[in-house]
């Protein structure tokens, strides 16, 4: 009786085990199957170069207050795209804002991730449509490739009010993001710039409901800062502009990120030709992540990296979560792409391309601060993990591609 019950536990796990590894076999092949089918449609859109004034902000405390006054001022139109919303007090102030401003008779456009947004309260959005908020979900998942579309995310964060602001970077909202440990890059931009993060939002809200938003004409006076936006889909092209923005540095290259993770031979190799033209590499990432074993996932990409004779630093004060590539300390790169699978392989990103200007000193400045708070890091620091971080470094490599 014993016998008969151990094996049919035996088997049963074996059935289990053998329907997992088939499951994952599947998504894995859909993945990379929907990710091919998408290439024809998927070439990165970039704009004309213009000039724009940009402030930058770190923390909840700075940027959003400012953000509603603008949302508050608006008298003709808010589009609003952001990766994922959360739940708190923070969400109902933002939603109740939009609310307000649908009745005043201001166009309302708000779009979120499917993915991002599953922490989000569902009322909500009934909530913002009946207030005569226009709400949508981007990327919704469909078939053929079900599992590919699940994992293809609208990472771009997007706001407009009036044509006269936008805002980009790696905030979103909510109450995570009030923490005063939690520390990210967002740019408030006016000028120029602003016709192209209205004509994305436009685009990619057709994509998602077939309909697009009004497309007001821009007429925004030039500001100080030269730059061009390059918006990407299913990540294509994303690690081919940061090797090309590697080849071209010359003194220094600076990569702030929340996530070190770039599973990318050809990223890594322009890295180490870089260091051996004497190009010094400063990398940044945080001690703490916001996700499983995303810190773990980054160990041996940041081994590699020191190896090679990189400058690593760990981001101490909190969760650090700006989007930045610095070249030379004149050309910055700051956006929504994170170094890790989803962005350079995935996601739906964008990236301003800025050419120097007086704002590259406020990006340097908060740069050196932020490594001010950080401490470096040497190979010695991987003879000190405990043996649950060397497990979950083990597991993180067999599923980075998900991370």
């Amino acid at each position: 009786m014993i016998k008969k019950c151990i094996y049919t536990v035996l088997w049963a796990l074996g059935m289990f085990l053998l329907f997992l590894a088939l499951l994952l076999t599947w998504i894995h092949h859909d993945i990379r199957k929907g990710r091919e089918a998408a290439k024809d449609d998927s070439s990165p859109v970039i704009y004309p170069v213009r000039q724009s004034n940009f402030e930058l902000f770190t923390e909840w405390d700075t940027f959003y207050p400012q953000f509603a006054r603008d949302i508050e001022q608006a008298k003709e139109y808010v589009y609003i795209h952001f990766f994922s919303i959360g739940s708190g007090e923070a969400s109902d102030q933002y939603f109740d804002l939009l609310k307000k401003k649908a009745k005043e008779g201001v166009q309302v456009y708000y779009s979120v991730d499917r993915a991002g947004s599953l922490k989000g309260n569902r009322a909500w959005f009934k909530k913002l449509e009946e207030a005569g908020v226009h709400v949508t979900y981007s990327n919704d998942p469909h078939f053929p490739h079900i599992w590919y579309t699940i994992q293809h995310r609208n990472h771009r964060r997007i706001a407009i009010m009036d044509g006269k602001v936008a805002y980009t970077g790696g905030m979103n909202v909510g109450e995570k993001y009030t923490k005063s440990s939690w520390h990210d890059y967002q740019l408030r931009m006016t000028g120029e710039g602003i016709q192209d993060f209205e004509k994305q939002f436009c685009h990619d809200w057709k994509i998602n409901t077939g309909e697009s938003p009004p497309l007001h004409t821009v007429r925004a006076s030039a500001g100080v800062t030269p730059h061009y936006l390059k918006s990407y889909s299913s990540g294509y092209e994303v690690v081919n502009d940061l090797i090309q923005a590697f080849h071209s540095a010359k003194v220094d290259i600076i990569i702030a990120t929340p996530y070190f993770i770039p599973d990318n031979e050809d990223f890594m190799d322009a890295l180490k030709k870089a260091k051996k033209r004497g190009v010094e590499i400063t990398i940044m990432w945080p001690k703490h992540s916001d996700g499983l074993m995303l810190t773990q996932a980054a160990y041996p990409f940041v081994k590699e990296a020191l190896k090679n004779g990189m400058n690593v630093y760990q981001y101490e004060k909190g969760i650090f979560h700006g989007k930045l590539v610095l070249i030379d300390r004149k050309y910055p790169l700051i956006g929504t792409v994170n170094i890790d699978s989803r962005s350079l392989r995935l996601n739906d990103e964008m990236t301003l391309f800025m050419d120097d200007s007086p704002f590259t000193d406020r990006i340097i400045n908060q740069v050196e601060r932020d490594l001010d708070d950080s401490s470096k890091i040497t190979l010695d620091y991987f003879k000190k993990l405990s043996t649950k971080d060397k497990i979950l470094m083990k597991i993180a490599k067999c599923v980075d591609y998900y991370l």
